[in-house]
């Protein structure tokens, strides 16, 4: 089923709703459990399984039912949970989503006493990581769009091997100078690190569109390593 689908943590428009298990964002707390999730929109949702095992819930599936039921008593409009397909190394699989208004709805219902640490690190750790980390991924996202363009102008009357491995040699120069190796996977970054490389990216994109040749702009990106 074709499902438009904007998310926001690396961040792409999809066609249909569905993603893989580099596309979550992880948090884990020793005295919790895991919890697992995305920006969605603009908002943050989880994988309700693992709010559910967070919370002592047994019955997932029952247990946002019965949530959805309540607040459709209570003249509560609006979508709260969804189904996405989730490729992971054992294959696709089916798995229910939940919204934050959800997420908070099934922690008031937990009788568990870990439910208040639960909900006290969701709050103070978890929400405001995960919509940074997503922000951040998002400028990211758009400045490397806008790098690719003004790099593929800056090489136009270059030889074939200097415009192939263009984008690359500028990606290494950030990543140096940030003390990251030359290839790094974004997705296990944290929200302060893709910080500095959507900067330096957008200042490298900036240098390249005032025509600045690459021994300049590597000199001025050195120039800032340690900061």
């Amino acid at each position: 089923m074709k499902v438009p689908y904007t998310r926001v943590a690396d961040i792409l428009t999809y066609k249909e709703l569905s993603m893989t298990d580099k596309d979550l964002i992880t948090f884990t707390n020793k005295d919790v459990g895991e919890l697992r999730g995305f920006i969605k929109d603009g908002e943050p949702w989880f994988l309700a399984g693992n709010v559910c095992r967070a919370l002592g819930i047994k019955d997932t599936s029952r247990a946002v039912q019965q949530t959805k039921e309540r607040l459709k008593i209570a003249g509560v409009k609006g979508t709260i949970s969804s189904s996405t397909l989730l490729e992971t190394n054992g294959g696709k699989q089916t798995v229910l989503i939940i919204n934050e208004q959800c997420l908070y709805e099934l922690i008031f219902q937990s009788r568990k006493q870990k439910a208040i640490k639960f909900r006290a690190w969701v709050t103070g750790e978890v929400l405001p990581s995960i919509r940074k980390t997503g922000q951040y991924r998002m400028e990211g996202k758009l400045i490397r769009r806008s790098l690719t363009d003004n790099i593929k102008k800056s090489v136009e009357d270059k030889s074939d091997n200097t415009k192939k491995f263009a984008y690359s040699n500028y990606s290494r120069l950030v990543n140096k100078s940030l003390g990251l190796e030359n290839k790094v996977n974004r997705d296990l970054l944290d929200a302060d690190v893709l910080e500095k490389i959507a900067h330096r990216e957008n200042l490298v994109s900036a240098l390249l569109a005032e025509g600045k040749e690459y021994i300049e702009i590597k000199n001025i990106i050195d120039d800032l390593k340690g900061e």
